[in-house]
């Protein structure tokens, strides 16, 4: 009999959750619990989307669904790295047949995709290297990077950050600051603004939706925050770490430029990656000219990842893209 297939939302978490873990791309980030939080913190309704093979669950997409300037979208919500496309692995198959599968359910989701959606924005997790099924339809595809690390062995890891991030690191031992758990959403939105009002471009969020997110996330247990204070109380800075499956991520921080020079950020991450026992490190990110700088000085692996975007129609993408000119 030949094979059928069907394409829904998955309302049921458990079997969600299940296909995540499993699932090629799959993170924390495509979790039930982190897109309730997302959608609770801004504003949004999570859309788990599957692709169903003989009642099976093959692959998948999710974002949050929106109603914005009378367009329906999908995105990947404001604060998280990626949700996007998820594949289930191919079992006894040879490459070329298991590629011929995952392109056909991935046509069957960009097929509801562009039925249901007005306009659709993907972040994909870095497993995620094949675009073709999306550009191939027309959709956008953008290359976007982050570093990762393998915080396993210290000693290894301290061999590999450059020369002028163990210089900081040192000075900010000096100078008597050290790495502790905090709970303070209050500390952090404070930090949050601080950095942020001091750049030309603005913070990715604001302050507000920052602030619920990641009390939303401490509270439900998907992350940890840290300061890094020195000897006379002086909070220098604020990251929120995410505890992903096997991976940790730095997700969202904070910080107070007027302590730039005490090398205590930098400290912070390198005191983090000595106590956890994740098998990678993602530093979530490094497409800023400024910011990559930093986070290469810790000696992480260049990863890539993609971004696709797509258009129910020429007119909407034509209309979008001028909205998006005139904000420049």
């Amino acid at each position: 009999m030949p094979d059928t297939y069907e394409i829904h939302l998955v309302s049921d978490d458990a079997l969600w959750d299940a296909f995540v873990r499993q699932a090629l791309g799959g993170t924390i980030f495509s979790t039930s619990a982190w897109l309730n939080c997302a959608a609770r913190a801004t504003d949004g309704e999570a859309h788990r989307i599957g692709c169903f093979r003989n009642g099976n669950l093959i692959a998948g997409l999710s974002g949050l669904a929106r109603k914005r300037s009378g367009l329906n979208r999908l995105e990947t919500p404001e604060l998280t790295p990626h949700t996007g496309l998820l594949l289930a692995p191919v079992q006894s198959k040879g490459p070329a047949k298991a590629e011929a599968e995952q392109h056909r359910a991935c046509e069957l989701l960009i097929d509801y995709l562009e039925k249901k959606y007005d306009h659709v924005f993907l972040v994909h997790p870095p497993a995620i290297t094949d675009m073709r099924p999306f550009t191939w339809r027309n959709w956008d595809a953008r290359l976007r990077y982050t570093y990762q690390i393998d915080p396993s062995d210290s000693e290894a890891l301290w061999d590999k950050i450059e020369r002028r991030t163990r210089t900081v690191i040192r000075k900010a031992e000096k100078l008597g600051y050290a790495l502790q758990p905090t709970d303070d959403v209050a500390l952090f939105r404070r930090l949050y603004e601080a950095l942020y009002n001091k750049q030309s471009d603005g913070a990715p969020v604001a302050a507000d939706t920052a602030e619920r997110f990641v009390a939303a996330v401490l509270k439900t247990g998907l992350g940890q925050a840290y300061k890094i204070e020195s000897a006379d109380g002086q909070v220098a800075s604020v990251v929120v770490f995410v505890n992903g499956f096997d991976t940790a991520y730095a997700w969202a921080a904070g910080a107070d430029p007027t302590l730039n020079n005490t090398g205590a950020t930098s400290l912070l991450y390198w005191q983090y990656l000595c106590k956890i026992e994740h098998k990678y490190f993602d530093f979530v990110g490094a497409n800023i000219p400024a910011v990559a700088f930093f986070k290469r000085g810790f000696g992480g692996d260049l990863t890539p990842y993609y971004v696709s975007e797509g258009y129910k129609s020429k007119w909407i993408k034509r209309a979008l893209s001028a909205r998006r000119a005139l904000r420049r």
